[in-house]
């Protein structure tokens, strides 16, 4: 019994009380980033594809931005952004078109099918371009 209550007791003092802030939804929602779509000029295969990214890092007017391409490349892109609607014009949907030009790198699926020689074309795939952000969506 004695070490029952000293376990509480000790249970106690090392949780503390937790007071709750209030919750806003819209305030968490201004903190996910911005969800970017452009298009993305492969040099190697010599193809367009669609680039879906979110942004990492921003520093002075450049950012890193991580995501997926439509070929099944995860990429990482660097873009300058060139122009951004809403400074000119005022309407709401026209604040969501930016221009951002970019280097892209891509890198694809890692498939170990050692079995399967036909379904083995595509891995390891590296993926370098330019690309051009054309919309930002935000939650």
């Amino acid at each position: 019994m004695r070490k029952t209550v000293c376990f509480l007791v000790a249970t106690m003092l090392v949780c503390s009380v937790a007071f709750a802030g209030e919750l806003s939804i819209s305030e968490t929602a201004k903190k996910i980033p911005a969800l970017k779509q452009g298009i993305a000029y492969s040099i190697p295969d010599a193809d367009f594809c669609y680039l879906s990214t979110i942004e990492i890092a921003n520093k002075f007017g450049v950012s890193l931005e991580a995501g997926y391409s439509s070929k099944d490349k995860a990429v990482l892109v660097a873009s300058y952004k060139i122009l951004e609607l809403k400074n000119y014009v005022n309407v709401p949907l026209l604040d969501l078109i930016e221009a951002n030009v970019g280097a892209y790198y891509g890198f694809g699926r890692i498939d170990l099918g050692i079995n399967d020689r036909d379904n083995m074309e595509g891995n390891n795939e590296v993926d370098y371009g330019v690309s051009l952000t054309l919309l930002k969506v935000k939650f």
